[in-house]
C-alpha cells in the first residue's frame, strides 16, 4: 500500500517531483526524508523504465539517491547494494564546475533513464522511494509542498 499520489512498483512506493523551479540534490533528499522516504535507489532496467514513464512533466532530469563519497566511491543513500548501473556513455566523468564543486550527485535523464553525475547544487526534479506500508495508518503522513 502506498500513500496517495505515490506509485507502486514491486515492494516500493515512488513519488516523482518535477516542477519548473527545480531543487538541489541536498534539498531533494531533505524533502524525501521529511516523509520517511529516501531519494530512489534503482536496481533494474525495468525499474528505470517504470520511473521514466512516471515523469509526466519532464521539466528537469531527476535526482536519484546515488552519490559519491570521497572514501567509499559511488553508493546509494539508502545503503542498498550498488550492483545495477545505467550510466550514459562517457559517464561518470566527474567534471569540476568552477565555483560550484565536483560532480558528486547523480541525475537520471528524462528521455532514456540513463545516469549522469552532476554538481549537487544544480536544480532538478527528484524521485523519492519508500517501502510499501503494511497498514493504512502508516501511509497517512502528508508531505509539505516543496
Amino acid at each position: 500500500m502506498c500513500r496517495q499520489g505515490w506509485h507502486t512498483y514491486g515492494r516500493y512506493c515512488y513519488l516523482v517531483v518535477s516542477e519548473k523551479k527545480g531543487f538541489s540534490w541536498p534539498d531533494s533528499r531533505h524533502y524525501c526524508q521529511m516523509g520517511s522516504a529516501e531519494l530512489a535507489s534503482i536496481h533494474s532496467r525495468a525499474e528505470v523504465e517504470f520511473l521514466v514513464k512516471l515523469n509526466y512533466t519532464r521539466y528537469h532530469n531527476l535526482w536519484i539517491g546515488l552519490t559519491k563519497d570521497s572514501s567509499y566511491g559511488w553508493a546509494w543513500t539508502d545503503k542498498s547494494s550498488f550492483g545495477f548501473v545505467n550510466w550514459a556513455p562517457g559517464e561518470p566523468n566527474e567534471i569540476f564546475h568552477p565555483g560550484g564543486g565536483a560532480e558528486k550527485c547523480v541525475e537520471m535523464y528524462v528521455q532514456d533513464g540513463k545516469w549522469n553525475d552532476n554538481n549537487c547544487l544544480e536544480k532538478r526534479g527528484f524521485i523519492c522511494r519508500h517501502r510499501q506500508c503494511k497498514k493504512p495508518v502508516f501511509c497517512s503522513s502528508k508531505y509539505p509542498l516543496p
